[in-house]
């Protein structure tokens, strides 16, 4: 009741204002206290492209035969023929100038794995290129199509332990029939991000598992409850052995630890009379943040107490465990009770389906390959374009090797990634990627020691709907290494974040960014943090809107754990719950020429590092004696050698002289660094949150914030324009503002 009059009393608070502004004649801003700030106009629009129908030199169909020549009207059936026809005429003299170009003709091809050596490598000026033809969908798939006639309803024993409605509804299919066994389908492992199941002996850890898919749309296995709907843990009774004990105290004998006891805590009373009708706990999982929200993590249920209302976990949480903390059970038969969901009994190999639909025609496939789709190991100069790959338990595309490209393809429904890379001057671009379990792309490349850049670019390409099944840290695009490039990608609709990066003079540009981090508040959607010597990285001209969800409030930009060296300018966000820059208490940060529209709090730099010195503060276990993970690896970095100094002048000069802790070259210190010029509209009216020894040691200057309720020079502020006037009133308050490029970000 509070919060609706509160939010009755904010509603004829703005429109009281807005009359009074109105009547003086006055600029209004949007009249926003909870709808938030509209997305920004003026984004790029991408052109729809089709792949055009091209000539090759050999050729590839579905109607087609090994023994054939390749020619377009004798073409082979298989890539992997072609693939060897190359390697032939290689061996033989060499590719011709101006490469070799393989097009596959419209069809879906089952592929378990396409593999690329050495022996398959182009060269720069004469690739090898493997395309769809032009004539239709070209469908490479690691899965099977199961045939939508063979389902019949659930009957026997099953349909016993099944509750009304689904017992008439639930079908089933042997995959045995199929000429399937448990190898192709695989047994169930941890999942998430922080799971411990490596720590356990015997078999723990393997690939993803398999999954089903109804008309092209992941099915959920059975679980309770349904939907996106958590459970929230109840008293913790046991901790269980974990890596860290709350808050924040840390197991020195975990490095070492074997078979580490899982936890118990309470459930509440429907859970419990759940539990009471399942039939048997084996392979009855547990997912879940079980501390953090940052840190998700499955475990087997080892064992369940109704009578007093506890269950105990057979892994070990990383981070132990805390009241009111999400999770749900999966894997659990007799929780088969809604459309969309599934399970498969591993040992019979019976299939069980809810249809989500109707079934007469109905698209239903098993992914079953492990491997990836598309892999390269050291092959250089090869291409692939225009294709739809989709159902692998493992990572869809992996390119290892130099001038490397994927352009134009479609990737979905599967478990892992879409595509890693690793190398140098390998090129992602224009694809779709979406359904993923894990995330979109990984970019890796260069070389920290001598500073030479990976020029790997991941550039125009649309990311959505990935971390389906591992939920954090499984980012849009990740960029490790020196020197790569994440530009132009629309990036939306995953529970984490969408942009994460390490390493140095990595650039991130011209992405739209927004529906991210929808299932955690410690995190940001463009993140990169706990690292002194991540110097160069540069990230400009983004568009971060409307992110976070329910009570999940994020950050836009998050500089975590005393990151330092990073630039950030000319970035626009919008509705950011929490932060719109989250500054970790690092240094030599340049944050300058930002928009921030209706953030929770427009900046928050912090001291962290500095305060786990000389108060002895949360961070001290990272910071507070030359032992500590930032120490190790600043010391342990090349940052004295004469490279890095002539690149990173500023980093060379930090100290880790303990006696002389106020020394603003002491490296704990937030110091050095430039806050100016960035533009804030929200419910303050304020910078946000700037610590003292952050303006002791840095530029905090002409930030110029203004209530929501005001327009302070938007072109059209009320509708989402948000270019600058030429008499805008914020430039009095300014020292040189640049127009932020609106028309370049996003997808072209």
């Amino acid at each position: 009741m509070k919060t609706l009059l509160w939010r009755l009393c904010e509603k004829i608070i703005s429109l009281a204002l807005a009359s009074l502004l109105a009547l003086a004649g006055l600029p209004l801003g949007v009249l926003i206290f909870n709808t938030g700030a509209p997305a920004p106009l003026h984004l790029s629009v991408p052109e729809v492209k089709t792949v055009e129908m091209q000539p090759g030199d050999y050729y590839v169909s579905t109607d087609g035969s090994d023994t054939n020549p390749g020619s377009v009207s004798r073409p082979f059936a298989t890539i992997e023929r072609a693939r060897d026809e190359i390697r032939r005429i290689k061996a033989a003299g060499g590719l011709p100038s101006g490469g070799v170009t393989v097009c596959v003709k419209a069809g879906e091809y089952r592929v378990k794995s396409l593999l690329f050596d050495r022996r398959d490598s182009g060269s720069e000026g004469s690739p090898v290129l493997y395309r769809a033809y032009g004539d239709g969908p070209v469908v490479l798939n690691g899965g099977i199509t199961l045939d939508s006639g063979a389902f019949r309803p659930v009957s026997g024993a099953a349909k016993d332990r099944l509750r009304f409605p689904a017992a008439c509804s639930v079908l089933e299919t042997d995959l045995t029939a199929c000429g399937l066994t448990a190898a192709d389908w695989g047994k169930l492992y941890a999942i998430g991000a922080f799971n411990t199941a490596y720590k356990y002996d015997g078999d723990t850890t393997g690939p993803d598992r398999c999954e089903l898919f109804f008309n092209d749309a992941r099915m959920t296995l059975a679980r309770y409850p349904n939907g996106d709907a958590y459970l929230k843990t109840g008293e913790i009774i046991d901790l269980g052995d974990c890596a860290e004990y709350p808050p924040q105290n840390y197991n020195p004998a975990w490095a070492e630890l074997r078979n580490p006891r899982g936890g118990t805590f309470k459930t509440d009373r429907t859970a419990n009379s759940r539990i009471k009708k399942w039939k048997t706990l084996d392979d009855v999982w547990m997912f879940g943040y079980f501390y953090w929200d940052w840190a998700d993590a499955s475990t087997p249920v080892a064992s369940a107490d109704t009578v007093h209302s506890t269950v105990t976990a057979g892994q070990a949480s990383l981070y132990a465990y805390k009241e009111g903390a999400p999770y749900f059970f999966y894997n659990v038969f007799e929780e088969l009770d809604s459309p969309g969901e599934w399970y498969l009994d591993r040992t019979t190999g019976m299939l069980y389906l809810y249809p989500p639909g109707g079934m007469d025609n109905a698209d239903i496939e098993l992914s079953v390959s492990t491997e990836s789709i598309i892999k390269t190991e050291g092959a250089d100069y090869i291409c692939f374009e225009g294709f739809e790959i989709k159902g692998t338990r493992g990572d869809a595309v992996n390119i290892s090797g130099n001038g490397c490209a994927l352009n134009n393809c479609v990737i979905s429904n599967c478990a892992g990634f879409a595509v890693i890379v690793s190398g140098t001057g390998n090129t992602v671009r224009c694809n779709e990627i979406k359904k993923m379990g894990k995330g979109g792309i990984k970019l890796s490349g260069g070389d920290r020691a001598t500073l030479t850049h990976g020029d790997n670019i991941a550039d125009n390409n649309h990311i959505h709907d990935y971390g389906e099944i591992y939920k954090t840290y499984q980012a849009g695009v990740t960029l490790n290494g020196v020197g790569n490039i994440c530009s132009h990608n629309e990036i939306h609709d995953a529970p984490h974040l969408a942009i994460i990066y390490g390493g140095n003079d990595q650039l991130i540009e011209y992405n739209y960014i927004y529906d991210v981090v929808k299932q955690s508040s410690d995190a940001g959607a463009i993140y990169a943090g706990r690292d002194w010597t991540a110097y160069g990285d540069v990230v400009r001209y983004n568009c971060i809107r409307d992110i976070g969800s329910g009570d999940f409030r994020p950050d836009g930009i998050y500089f975590d754990d005393a990151l330092s060296g990073q630039s950030a300018y000319g970035n626009i966000l919008v509705n950011i719950p929490k932060n719109g820059f989250m500054l970790g208490g690092g240094r030599d940060l340049y944050v300058c020429n930002n928009i921030i529209i209706n953030a929770g709090t427009a900046i928050r730099y912090d001291d962290r590092a500095r305060e786990g010195v000389v108060s002895n503060g949360w961070f001290r276990g990272h910071v507070s004696s030359l032992d500590g993970g930032l120490w190790k690896y600043l010391l342990d970095s090349p940052y004295q050698t004469e490279l890095w100094k002539s690149r990173y002048p500023q980093l060379s000069l930090v100290t880790h002289d303990f006696s002389d802790v106020d020394n603003p070259y002491f490296a704990p210190n937030p110091a050095f660094s430039l806050i100016k010029n960035n533009i804030i509209a929200d419910r303050s009216g304020n910078i946000g949150s700037i610590s003292e020894a952050s303006y002791r040691f840095s530029t905090v200057e002409n930030n110029p914030a203004w209530l929501l309720i005001f327009n302070p020079g938007f072109a059209d502020f009320k509708n989402g324009d948000y270019r600058l006037k030429d008499d805008a009133p914020v430039y009095q308050k300014l020292d040189g503002f640049e127009q932020i490029p609106f028309e370049k970000i996003g997808r072209y």
